[in-house]
């Protein structure tokens, strides 16, 4: 019985401690671009997908050949959800972006799921402030 009673009290710390994780560990990946980060948001359940904005008056901060001879652009964006919250975003295009228009990006934590280039008129008031102003 006492077996049994230490058995479930590791499972139960064990349980405590993996939704502590989940719960804090997207605060700690919030800005980073590593793969790790990339890897723990996208298993962690506790990471919501979103939309996020940015414009696009930034110069790749890479270039690179990808393993198919494609040509491969690194941008770090400071990007802004709906609520005017910021984070940076690493972000990898084959193309270069042209400059001065705006996108929608949609992410799980700092993975980038898809992204679009969106009008003016599509972006959040609130956003495009911010997005001026950075």
């Amino acid at each position: 019985m006492k077996f049994l009673m230490k058995l479930g009290l590791l499972f139960g710390g064990l349980a405590v401690l993996i939704g502590a994780g989940a719960i804090i560990t997207p605060n700690l990946t919030k800005n980073h671009g590593s793969e790790l980060a990339l890897a723990i948001d996208n298993v962690n359940p506790a990471v919501k997908t979103e939309d996020v904005y940015a414009d696009t008056t930034i110069k790749p901060i890479r270039h690179y050949i990808g393993g198919g001879g494609e040509h491969e652009y690194v941008y770090e964006m400071q990007t802004y959800n709906q609520h005017g919250e910021s984070r940076k975003l690493h972000f990898e295009s084959q193309w270069v972006l042209k400059p001065h228009r705006y996108l929608k990006i949609t992410t799980k934590g700092q993975n980038v799921e898809t992204w679009k280039a969106v009008d003016k008129s599509e972006v959040p008031s609130g956003v495009r402030q911010n997005l001026m102003m950075s």
